[in-house]
């Protein structure tokens, strides 16, 4: 009985190690641009599908191929401050989406939320920063927004 289990744990860790770090094909995000709250932070957030995409490939290009499995984010909520909160409300800005890991096979794919709020973002990106003087429209927060989402993603595959 106990070697059946150990040959099935011996199996389970080396489906997980696999699966983990598989060939990605694809790429696709895709962004609900009118749940962007804030205006001005529409304007800044525009290109958030593409230069995501891009972050997500730069950080897992050893394992982009063909015939591989595709990630498919739907970012669902941009909760983003409106311009009389961001002084005070910033760090509690999110971004979040659905992301889909679609594997060849049956019963393979996986599917998380996954939420990033900007005092998350900016804290892992540079503690030193000081969130008071920012709003949701500064570079700094968009691509601390941007690094942090495809860090959790690419983290997710490898």
């Amino acid at each position: 009985m106990f070697k059946h289990l150990a040959t099935g744990l011996a199996f389970s860790a080396t489906a997980t190690a696999s699966f983990a770090a598989q060939t990605i094909s694809e790429i696709d995000v895709s962004v609900d641009l009118p749940a962007i709250e804030n205006s001005e932070a529409a304007q800044v957030w525009t290109s958030l599908g593409t230069d995501l995409e891009t972050a997500i490939a730069e950080r897992i290009a050893s394992q982009l191929g063909e015939d591989g499995s595709e990630v498919v984010v739907d970012i669902n909520e941009v909760a983003l401050a409106s311009a009389f909160e961001n002084a005070y409300a910033l760090e509690d800005s999110t971004l979040s989406g659905l992301v889909e890991i679609r594997v060849p096979g049956l019963l393979n794919n996986e599917e998380y939320e996954l939420s990033i709020t900007a005092g998350q973002a900016i804290s892992a990106a540079s503690p030193e920063v000081d969130l008071a003087s920012m709003t949701i429209a500064s570079a700094e927060v968009y691509r601390a927004m941007i690094d942090a989402f495809a860090d959790n993603v690419a983290q997710k595959l490898k």
